[in-house]
């Protein structure tokens, strides 16, 4: 507390830094902004699945998965769970290929979560992200699935209103449904 009695704490960081969502003017060159996503996309059920074997995830992967139809929130709890948070950057994280995220566009999927800093893999060409954006698909990066059971719940994940930015930080809370 400084002498006024008043306690202040200043925040300074990259907007996509820790559990964050991205818009489509973050990889396309006339994609919108974060205002362009309507909220009620972070709002809703949602399903998890656990991937725990996969290096990267492809569309094998996620026709074998147990995503029911008509999901439109996805979550990957994959290997990367198992601790990456307070850790340094890895490059070997488990992402999802190009042809994972047509299959999730063509299963209008409305968001996907991943449980690392990235939908696509380290090194890659930006076309994973390109592709979901297109598509209109949320990205939800930087989950802490850890403790998520495969199976739905309820998400909650609002980015905070900030004008003009292709991402935000987000408190991403699942809810369990009863």
């Amino acid at each position: 507390m400084d002498r006024d009695g008043v306690t202040v704490s200043r925040l300074d960081m990259d907007v996509h830094c820790g559990t964050h969502v991205e818009a489509p003017m973050h990889f396309l060159p006339d994609g919108h902004d974060l205002g362009g996503i309507p909220l009620a996309v972070f709002v809703g059920p949602a399903r998890v699945v656990h991937l725990p074997e996969a290096t990267s995830i492809s569309a094998a992967e996620l026709t074998g998965a147990d995503v029911p139809a008509g999901t439109e929130r996805l979550l990957l709890r994959t290997r990367n769970s198992d601790g990456w948070q307070g850790r340094p950057f890895q490059t070997d994280y488990v992402a999802l290929l190009p042809d994972a995220a047509e299959w999730i566009a063509k299963h209008g999927i409305r968001l996907i979560g991943i449980d690392y800093l990235s939908v696509q893999r380290f090194g890659d060409d930006p076309e994973t992200h390109r592709i979901l954006m297109r598509a209109g698909v949320a990205i939800l990066e930087g989950l802490d699935l850890s403790q998520a059971d495969p199976g739905d719940y309820r998400l909650h994940a609002l980015p905070l209103h900030l004008a003009d930015s292709e991402a935000s930080p987000v408190r991403a809370v699942l809810e369990v449904l009863s």
